[in-house]
């Protein structure tokens, strides 16, 4: 875990390198810490940041023979159902708290093992000799208080427990818990001789020199534990007598516990942001406390400066409090350094390099210098000709070089504005892509015969010749604007049609537009077996924009209404082809085809909210319906319609030798039914009905051979059959 790194801050400084997450830009980081310690005269570090997933180690070392420093960073998967807690660096050992109480420490840099005699840990605290914990035992439903000893390989050994306290509360409920959702915190302190008054004032004369004792809190209340001495019997039993002793309640929960003997404090740490001071007052001689209130919420935060300062980010700023006992006022004094410097999610303190490490929004860290001393040394101007050493010259080529490129900086800055202002403009028209296409409505009408309009309406014709015939239709498409904003940046447009494989131009101007109403007649022709063309309908102009000229192209939404295929359907035949031209292909020979063409039934469920009189009336067939039975024309096509009941529903048999008109029939009850009044499975059993006949069908046949498909062609043909029937019938 332990690993070199740099010496001094002028090696990373040369380098310029970029030290940031690459690989996952959507890394939120929950936590951030340092570690280092002295070993042979060298510096060895190790840092460590942690998501709800993963957890990253950076190393760096120092190469011996090109003395640059390399980083290397490993990632490690956390355990599954948890999340990391916290991390704790011990002498021999780093320990991970996790969510569900388990205990895991690293195996290697890649690797971590589960510490299976520790498991229910809601709290843990660094001791002298190794750490403590507080634990829920599951099995005897016991709160307690461990202390163990840290050794070397301790994921691997037996329990290392030295003292145990059974703190499980009595029916009184004295801490007032539930065990599993309160916030826990522990401190483990050794009382030494020089600060045994300082000890006895805050937490009563049994914290005696040598003594260990125990400060925790549980749902807001900070308790002491302070073990007695035990007697020649008791010494080799782990469980020992001990006091425990309410100091505080505060309405909401402790973060963490700070003592500093040395200054005469103890900081406790709240969540709501404040920080309770305790103290012994020297004229007194009795326990003092102050409250100071940060005015933030943290979303990070160090307290491991030897000093005792406290950093936090709030997101907006980074925050250095420190906390001094003044003699003569006989009260804490707390300064505070603030720099402002947005967007930092996670900090670390390193002691040895006097920075603190942050870790952005944007997953990048930096290195913020805070002074640890209030004034600094001013060297004497005068300085002599040998002070240019070659690593001052050093230092002035690197401050040459970060002179230019400030010096550059207006114009990189000027260049990303100028890319961030294209991509907000392309955001805004995705933005408004809605608003424009439901800017132009058409609605989409056949007619048999082009009615008359008046002068309000503006009437655009195709420039194609159309014979007379029995089949012959107009397509008419009405144009309605719902934003007639949208067509004054030009003063012409043109409006394509497309069906099938024609199109159709029209260059009208603006004021007609917007001035009249606009009718698009399309004439027709109706084939037999062959459906109506479906149309699509796009507004086009020519727009200068910077000197260029650029096509913008609004699709216009092409709707079908209950009107849109009525005026096709009647109760009898309204006209007939008499008299043709003989044409070139009526001179060749014709095979002999039969006299008879066979009729095309279908089944179709029934609407529910429309009886066969109401199919008549709105196919233009009022009072042709008799017997359960509906003869009508589409156009020159017969149609019959039969009404049956089939397993208690009513079912529609459509018969015509067009299939267009079966089509058609069907489209139009389906433009003039009301979706509300139906009784229509969801579409997701729909899907799951096909897909399952689907499969079906693609795993019989797709295990068979040719030879056998010819052998029994009937049979699968009927087979296929009934799967298609199955399938049209669980659509329709």
């Amino acid at each position: 875990m332990e690993i070199e790194e740099l010496n001094d801050q002028e090696t990373v400084e040369e380098e310029d390198a970029l030290w940031s997450i690459e690989d996952d830009t959507l890394f939120q980081p929950c936590g951030l810490i340092s570690h280092s310690s002295s070993s042979n005269n060298k510096t060895k570090s190790v840092f460590v940041t942690w998501n709800e997933h993963y957890l990253i180690n950076y190393r760096f070392k120092k190469s011996k023979k090109t003395n640059r420093t390399e980083m290397t960073k490993v990632r490690i998967p956390l355990p599954n159902n948890s999340h990391l807690r916290s991390i704790h660096m011990l002498e021999y050992n780093t320990l991970l708290l996790m969510s569900d109480g388990r205990v895991h420490c690293f195996g290697s840099i890649k690797s971590l093992h589960n510490i299976f005699w520790l498991k229910g840990v809601r709290a843990f605290a660094r001791s002298l000799e190794g750490f403590s914990v507080i634990l829920h035992n599951v099995e005897t439903q016991q709160l307690l208080l461990q202390v163990y000893m840290d050794l070397p390989s301790l994921g691997k050994g037996a329990s290392t427990l030295q003292h145990s306290y059974d703190i499980t509360y009595d029916e009184q409920n004295i801490f007032q818990c539930d065990w599993l959702n309160d916030d826990y915190t522990l401190l483990t302190v050794t009382v030494s001789q020089q600060h045994e008054k300082f000890m006895q004032c805050l937490f009563g004369s049994a914290a005696i020199k040598d003594k260990q004792l125990h400060v925790f809190s549980i749902a807001g209340h900070v308790f002491v534990l302070i073990p007695q001495d035990m007697d020649g019997n008791e010494a080799g039993e782990s469980e020992q007598a001990y006091n425990i002793e309410l100091l505080c309640v505060y309405a909401t929960s402790v973060n963490f516990m700070r003592l500093l003997p040395a200054q005469n404090l103890c900081l406790v740490y709240l969540s709501c942001g404040s920080v309770d001071i305790w103290y012994m007052s020297q004229l007194l001689g009795i326990k003092q406390r102050q409250m100071h209130y940060t005015g933030a919420e943290w979303l990070d935060y160090d307290a491991s400066s030897d000093n005792g300062d406290f950093y936090y980010t709030d997101g907006e700023q980074l925050v250095r409090l420190r906390f001094q006992y003044h003699v003569q006022l006989d009260d804490c004094q707390v300064q505070r350094c603030v720099k402002p410097v947005p967007g930092m999610q996670a900090c670390t303190w390193v002691q040895h390099i006097e920075q603190l490490v942050c870790l952005s929004d944007n997953n990048i860290f930096y290195r913020i210098a805070f002074s640890l001393n209030e004034v600094a040394a001013v060297e004497d101007g005068g300085a002599e000709l040998s002070d240019l050493t070659p690593a001052a010259i050093e230092r002035l080529r690197g401050n040459a070089q970060i002179l230019e490129q400030y010096e550059k900086q207006p114009a990189q800055l000027l260049a990303a504005i100028q890319r961030e202002h294209e991509k907000q403009q392309l955001v805004a028209v995705a933005r408004n892509e809605s608003w424009i296409e439901n800017g132009i409505e058409a609605t989409l009408e056949f007619r048999r015969q082009l009615p008359a309009y008046g002068v309000e309406v503006l009437v655009l014709h195709t420039a194609r010749l159309v014979d007379l015939d029995s089949c012959g239709i107009y397509a008419i498409l009405q144009l309605k604007l719902q934003n007639s904003h949208l067509l004054l940046h030009s003063s012409h447009w043109q409006i394509l049609v497309f069906h099938g494989q024609d199109a159709h131009v029209h260059r009208v101007p603006t004021d007609l537009l917007l001035s009249r109403r606009c009718r698009i007649v399309i004439p027709l022709k109706k084939v037999a077996n062959i459906r109506l063309p479906e149309f699509t309908l796009n507004f086009v102009a020519f727009l200068e924009l910077q000197s260029q000229i650029n096509a913008v192209l609004l699709p216009v939404l092409v709707q079908e209404t209950r009107e849109t295929y009525k005026a096709l359907f009647s109760g009898q035949l309204c006209s007939l082809n008499l008299y043709n031209k003989p044409q070139a292909t009526d001179m060749l020979p014709k095979p002999n085809e039969k006299s008879h063409q066979p009729d095309i039934h279908q089944k179709v469920r029934q609407p529910s909210s429309l009886n066969l009189e109401q199919i008549a009336d709105i196919c233009n067939a009022s009072g042709r319906s008799h017997d359960k039975k509906l003869e009508l024309y589409f156009l020159d096509s017969k149609l019959s319609l039969e009404t049956v009941e089939e397993d208690n529903q009513s079912v529609l048999t459509l018969q015509s030798k067009d299939v267009a008109a079966i089509y058609h029939v069907k489209q139009h009850l389906f433009l003039n039914v009301n979706p509300t009044e139906e009784d229509i499975p969801p579409v997701e059993a729909i899907q799951l009905k096909v897909m399952k006949l689907q499969h079906d069908i693609e795993r019989f046949y797709g295990s068979q051979n040719t030879e056998d498909f010819d052998e029994n062609a009937q049979i699968h043909l009927e087979s296929l059959l009934l799967k298609y029937n199955t399938l049209r019938n669980t659509i329709f």
